[in-house]
């Protein structure tokens, strides 16, 4: 039967409307395969180029301990990450921290480091009273106890002390036998002797700041009950021993007694006067600190 024209046109235009349909189909298709593949491989090269990391969750100061408490997992670009980036396994109870550290600072080998404190049997938390603080000590700041004596000479006793609890003129260090001897004879040397100064001084970046060499040498008697004592470890006699050299305990008793002699009774009296004003203006400088902050505890 003969196909009328229309309906052979309509049947065209219909061919034609479904090959175009599905030509635009497969462009569709192909652009939406195109962007599945590109951005499967845009996720690929995401995983590939970002790293597991363990930030800060607070600030720790300079020399303060980091522990995994503190510490957060976060995915970051591997170009913002340092190649010396630690991670959970390498943090240790003697973990601690260079310079100061700000929340969210990605941890690494050149920000950290492990602390040379040791625990050791003989280890104590002390309490002391009698040292002259600085105005704006804190938890955590690492000191120097020392001993000013009238003649100008001023000695370490111990050093960098972690302060673990501090008010306005009572601080907590942890010690070791041999340096609880040596502040106990440092105490009685600084009541015995009118003029002389107990006092603390803090590290600027404990975190890498070596400890200082304590130069305080103590009396015969203190040397003597240290040698009989059985809580201090045979490493810490030889220490000891090699500090405490009779050598040094001469020329020390005989330097300060030479300096003291050196004074007329008038400019010890001055002297005396002086150094106990120093003192006071120090505490009363420390009470202003302290209440300032308890202020602010309490605005806040």
């Amino acid at each position: 039967m003969a196909t009328n024209p229309m309906q052979r046109k309509a049947r065209n235009s219909i061919l034609i409307g479904i090959i175009i349909g599905l030509l635009i189909g497969g462009i569709v298709i192909a652009l939406l395969f195109f962007q599945l593949t590109r951005l499967q491989q845009q996720i690929q090269d995401n995983e590939e180029a970002t790293r597991k990391v363990y930030v800060l969750s607070t600030d720790v100061k300079s020399g303060g301990k980091i522990d995994a408490s503190m510490l957060t997992e976060k995915e970051a670009l591997q170009d913002v990450v340092p190649t010396d980036y630690i991670g959970l396994g390498d943090i240790t109870e003697n973990t601690i921290a260079k310079v100061d550290l700000t929340k969210g600072s990605v941890l690494s080998k050149a920000l950290v480091q492990e602390s040379t404190e040791k625990v050791t049997s003989d280890l104590r938390e002390q309490e002391y009273n009698m040292i002259i603080l600085p105005q704006y000590l804190e938890v955590d700041d690492y000191i120097d106890i020392r001993l000013r004596l009238p003649n100008g000479q001023d000695f370490i006793v111990v050093s960098k002390k972690r302060v673990k609890n501090a008010t306005e003129d009572t601080i907590w260090v942890d010690m070791y036998e041999e340096e609880t001897v040596a502040m106990s004879n440092a105490i009685v040397e600084a009541y015995k002797i009118n003029g002389s100064k107990l006092y603390a001084t803090t590290y600027v970046e404990p975190g890498n700041q070596q400890n200082a060499t304590p130069t305080y040498v103590p009396s015969a008697e203190v040397i003597n009950l240290i040698n009989a004592d059985r809580n201090i470890t045979e490493e810490a006699r030889q220490a000891l021993a090699q500090r405490y050299t009779a050598e040094l305990r001469a020329r020390r008793e005989q330097d300060i007694q030479s300096q003291l002699n050196s004074y007329s009774d008038e400019a010890k009296d001055n002297l005396e006067s002086n150094v106990e004003q120093e003192i006071t203006n120090s505490k009363e400088a420390r009470q202003e600190y302290i209440d300032s902050l308890n202020a602010n505890l309490n605005i806040e």
